[in-house]
């Protein structure tokens, strides 16, 4: 009985071989050469540049804006002042957020030495909310969202607040 299990088993592998021969080579390189570019994890910038951000990297958790969406990566971390959401992705650009609908006020500005700009969104109170875009040199963008937590009382500007998180988080992500 065993040795029938195991000729069965010998020809399954070798008509599994056989389909992937026939469909032009190996599953990994097809896997290799059709699949889009993977985007940088946010979640793994250091603790000393998230406490550079004033956010706290025992928060740290899935970031909610581009979660589960195909080529974006998301983490999100709070702090006394702030809360922030970075996105990653390897294929969106820059363009995605100057031509979405709603996005409007927009700032040119250098952040971690690199090109970027914030930006709010209609209907969004100012004073609570604004978003930081830097581009990344092979087509995609990270994109940061900065909130005012509920338990601040500062009053110091939120595209402000963007840049100087932004400072600390881009520094620590891929160019």
């Amino acid at each position: 009985m065993s040795r029938i299990r195991g000729a069965v088993g010998v020809a399954a592998v070798l008509a599994i071989m056989a389909v992937g021969t026939a469909c032009g080579g190996s599953t990994s390189e097809t896997a290799e050469t059709s699949a889009a570019p993977e985007p940088w994890d946010p979640c793994t910038i250091s603790d000393e540049a998230l406490i550079r951000a004033s956010l706290d990297p025992a928060s740290e958790g899935p970031g909610s804006l581009a979660q589960g969406q195909p080529g974006w990566e998301s983490c999100r971390w709070t702090g006394e002042d702030v809360n922030a959401i970075l996105n990653a992705s390897a294929t969106t650009g820059e363009d995605h957020f100057r031509n979405f609908p709603g996005n409007i006020d927009f700032h040119e500005l250098t952040v971690a030495g690199r090109p970027g700009f914030t930006y709010r969104q209609t209907g969004l109170n100012p004073d609570n909310f604004c978003w930081l875009t830097v581009p990344l040199e092979g087509g995609g963008s990270l994109n940061l969202q900065v909130t005012r937590s509920p338990f601040s009382h500062g009053t110091t500007p939120m595209c402000n607040w963007a840049v100087r998180v932004g400072e600390a988080l881009v520094s620590a992500a891929p160019r």
